[in-house]
């Protein structure tokens, strides 16, 4: 087998998005989606594994080129973040709110539904920006999962609650 040759099972949410367009529109093959795309065939092929993720400006090209929504695939690159970090038993919470910590695995629909809670906060709390100064749809999805990985997933307790969690000094 081809090693450049992608099956389902291997791709991600996004790869299997290309996947389906490229079994859609069988006048395109992924040699000429790469092309148009300014990547490699092989390029194309990596970011479409569960192992990858396109980058921002990549992710947006395959999108218009495929005719998919930028929303859609910015949301299925940082859910397959998550689900790397689910794979690698790494959706952790970790806290202490008494002489006790407390360690529990999150599930992935919970932290995908947090990702997307945290995505529609940002929209909320950005609708009076300006268009130009806006961030987009993927660098708030971007965003919002570094905040989910940063204060939520941890095998540490959170430094802000280490802190609440020192005795006052003596006055």
């Amino acid at each position: 087998m081809n090693a450049l040759k992608l099956n389902a099972e291997e791709c991600s949410s996004f790869g299997q998005l290309v996947l389906q367009y490229l079994e859609k529109n069988s006048e395109t093959n992924m040699s000429q989606l790469a092309r148009e795309v300014g990547i490699s065939r092989a390029g194309l092929g990596w970011i479409c594994r569960k192992e990858s993720n396109p980058d921002e400006e990549t992710a947006l090209k395959v999108a218009r080129s495929i005719g998919a929504n930028a929303t859609d695939v910015a949301r299925l690159v940082h859910e397959n973040k998550l689900e790397k970090l689910a794979q690698r038993h790494r959706l952790i919470y970790a806290t202490k709110f008494s002489k006790e910590s407390y360690q529990t695995t999150i599930p992935l629909e919970d932290a995908i539904a947090g990702l997307d809670a945290l995505f529609q906060a940002f929209h909320t709390v950005t609708q009076s920006i300006p268009t130009l100064e806006k961030p987009t749809d993927f660098q708030i999805y971007k965003q919002s999962y570094e905040i989910i990985k940063r204060e939520f997933l941890s095998r540490k307790i959170p430094r802000k609650l280490q802190d609440f969690q020192k005795e006052p000094s003596p006055s």
